[in-house]
């Protein structure tokens, strides 16, 4: 189910201060890469109309895409063409910032605010962003530690499908963004901001996983592309959620909570 951040943050905090990078060749190598397209200002007018940190849209569009700047953040699919993938029909666009712009909305990025991005929130927007499946199997999310002493094995290695001995090969985007920070210390996070409050609608529900709420969802056709039902509250899983509740009058963060649970329980058949 959805995790709010308040809840994990002393998890990432604890994480942040034991990891160790285990990878450091390919750490360096990765962060002087995207470190030379932050140089040359590949990133800044997107950080600035979002309010996203360089070093997370760096790192992340380095998992998503290996840093092809003619695919788009959101699905991987060219940017100039009208995207296949979910979310099947953004596009075209005239340039990558602003299919950068277009997904980083579609996640909620944008509202997260500049002056809230720590390194715990970047872990916390970073396992969102890819899925919080990983927890299930106890597994700490390879997108964001691969490389450190905080994941050994285990991955998703396609949709629903977990292979607990597979080893991510990717480095995860944290010791990349930490290693950025040190190199270009201008780069580091604003300073920790008061608590955001929670929204509308946040918590558990008793009996209703993440599964459940992707079934009923589906049941509905909400967004008009089924979920997979995995269990793994990701991108595609938020955007329905918040699609949702948008058209139920509820709060549309894409949180799937008491008020948005209840209303799913009103709406689907037994």
């Amino acid at each position: 189910m959805q995790h709010p951040f308040d809840v994990l943050r002393p998890e990432y905090e604890a994480l942040l201060a034991s990891m160790k990078v285990t990878r450091e060749a390919e750490v360096e190598a990765i962060a002087g890469k995207l470190l030379g397209f932050a140089r040359e200002g590949l990133y800044t007018q997107v950080s600035l109309d979002t309010g996203v940190p360089i070093v997370w849209m760096a790192t992340s569009f380095e998992r998503e895409a290996s840093s092809n700047f003619n695919d788009s953040p959101a699905q991987g699919d060219p940017w100039h063409e009208i995207s296949v993938h979910v979310p099947k029909g953004r596009g075209p666009f005239t340039s990558w910032a602003a299919a950068a712009k277009d997904a980083y909305h579609l996640d909620g990025l944008d509202q997260v605010g500049a002056g809230n991005w720590t390194a715990a929130r970047a872990c916390y927007e970073g396992e969102l962003f890819n899925g919080f499946g990983y927890r299930a199997h106890g597994v700490h999310s390879p997108y964001l530690w691969s490389g450190t002493s905080n994941y050994v094995k285990g991955k998703f290695v396609a949709d629903g499908v977990w292979d607990a001995n597979h080893v991510d090969t990717q480095l995860g985007i944290v010791p990349v963004m930490l290693r950025m920070i040190s190199l270009m210390p201008t780069l580091d996070f604003a300073m920790p901001p008061p608590p955001l409050p929670a929204p509308d609608g946040l918590g558990t529900h008793e009996g209703r996983d993440t599964a459940w709420v992707q079934r009923a969802l589906n049941i509905l056709n909400v967004e008009g592309t089924p979920l997979i039902e995995d269990n793994n509250y990701g991108r595609h899983t938020r955007r329905a959620v918040a699609a949702y509740q948008g058209a139920h009058g509820l709060t549309a963060d894409g949180l799937a909570g008491p008020l948005t649970i209840t209303q799913l329980e009103k709406d689907v058949p037994a």
